[in-house]
């Protein structure tokens, strides 16, 4: 192998290699106790929001910090990063299931209530409970940061009818044939198989879908929680069938096929982020900044979540157990929930509180309840014109995606970490994709 350092190796490309590894060795003489180490999702966090913490954490402390942030593309190369590699990381934002998964191997370390302690009206109304009874009992590791749900995305000008998509039918109808994207992801394939499958027994319990009562309820949840073979191979049987009535499986694309209008697709499977990201006019860079999009927001999308049920998915901030500045970590937390900006900041006419400034940027659904009720006020008064144009009823189901009533979330659940059987549940998929 040729040195690195030879006769060919210009002295600019030398002053250039000298700097940076001057640089990394300031960085690694840096105390750790000066470093926030963050790992969270691509574009989930306004960059002015953690670039912000240093003069905030040295306010309420008195200590310094620098925010070294990066960001993870699956819960599972997050959770080898952790469990395998043993990385330093101070927080991390799994999702719930995920959640679930790192307190069972011991992964994670609890919340300090003397300096971070979520009071009884800190988060959106019903999440707490949620929480509780799914994955973390008393939120003793998780803070909820972004959360939403699943269901189907349709274009109301090539729809035949709209009443079409009360109904995970939709999904899986002959009428649509051709028609349909659906994720490729096996834990929601898995879970629209099994809300499908189990459609009968759902309509038993809630008397035909006009009461999401507690029978319906546990009836919901035993679909994210409860899985076996038997299961596992209906639910393939089921998604085997699917395949002649869908265009392709998809990622990320097919929210910008929906949002162009030029595709044959008239409905798919959405979360709801993605689906208030494609009937926005703006969209939010990869530098943090607001900028015009080439295509405009697609208002002509309709998002439900269908009367059967769906999911409703929680990615929150956790401490794993390798962390080297826990303090400041427990004080990032406190920033994210409960900082306030004041006469001398610059955010101070746009935005109170860090949350709401951090609501703005990511355009979806976040866990402190003050922040949404800003951002719910704002909209309802008309979001300077974002509704102008809309056609009859968006106002009314945007509103109800991204500030979910109650009535919808009696019909959302959590999915849970299906253990020993996520193995199968990828070689079922394989067995789907390939057939």
């Amino acid at each position: 192998m040729r040195k690195f350092f030879d006769k060919f190796l210009s002295p600019v490309l030398a002053a250039v290699f000298a700097l940076t590894v001057s640089c990394a060795l300031l960085t690694a003489c840096e105390p750790r106790d000066e470093v926030l180490k963050i790992y969270n999702w691509g574009e989930y966090m306004d960059p002015d929001v953690y670039e912000g913490f240093s003069d905030w954490y040295y306010k309420e402390t008195g200590r310094t910090v620098r925010v070294k942030y990066k960001e993870f593309d699956t819960n599972e190369s997050m959770f080898t990063e952790i469990s395998v590699n043993k990385s330093d990381y101070d927080l991390v934002c799994p999702s719930d299931y995920m959640i679930q998964r790192m307190i069972a191997a011991d992964l994670l370390i609890p919340l300090d209530e003397t300096i971070f302690e979520a009071t009884p009206d800190l988060y959106y109304e019903g999440l707490t409970e949620r929480i509780d009874r799914s994955f973390d009992p008393g939120l003793k590791y998780t803070v909820p940061y972004v959360w939403g749900t699943f269901g189907i995305m349709y274009d109301v000008t090539k729809a035949k009818t709209p009443e079409d998509f009360r109904s995970w039918n939709a999904m899986f109808s002959e009428k649509y044939k051709k028609q349909i994207l659906m994720k490729n992801s096996v834990r929601d394939a898995y879970s629209i198989a099994q809300i499908y499958n189990s459609r009968e027994l759902l309509a038993e319990k809630s008397n035909n879908f006009t009461d999401y009562n507690a029978d319906y309820y546990a009836a919901l949840e035993s679909i994210f929680s409860d899985i076996d073979k038997d299961k596992i191979n209906a639910a393939r049987e089921t998604l085997v069938k699917q395949k002649d009535v869908l265009i392709r499986y998809e990622v990320d694309d097919g929210k910008d096929d929906m949002l162009s209008g030029n595709t044959d697709a008239v409905l798919g499977f959405f979360w709801s982020c993605d689906a208030g990201y494609v009937m926005n006019d703006s969209v939010i860079d990869a530098t943090g900044c607001a900028a015009e999009r080439v295509t405009p927001g697609n208002k002509n999308l309709f998002y439900v979540v269908p009367e059967e049920g769906a999911n409703v998915w929680v990615d929150g901030f956790v401490i794993p157990k390798y962390a080297r500045n826990v303090t400041a970590a427990n004080y990032f937390l406190k920033y994210l929930c409960y900082g306030e900006y004041s006469e001398d900041d610059e955010y101070f006419e746009d935005y109170g509180s860090v949350a709401e400034k951090n609501m703005d940027w990511l355009g979806t659904s976040v866990a402190v309840k003050a922040a949404m009720d800003s951002m719910l006020e704002y909209y309802e008064e008309g979001a300077d014109g974002f509704f102008d144009d809309a056609p009859e009823g968006f106002k009314e189901m945007y509103l109800d995606m991204v500030f979910p009533s109650p009535e919808t979330l009696s019909r959302c659940a959590i999915m849970k970490d299906y253990g020993e059987y996520n193995f199968e549940l990828d070689g079922m998929w394989i067995d789907v994709k390939t057939s």
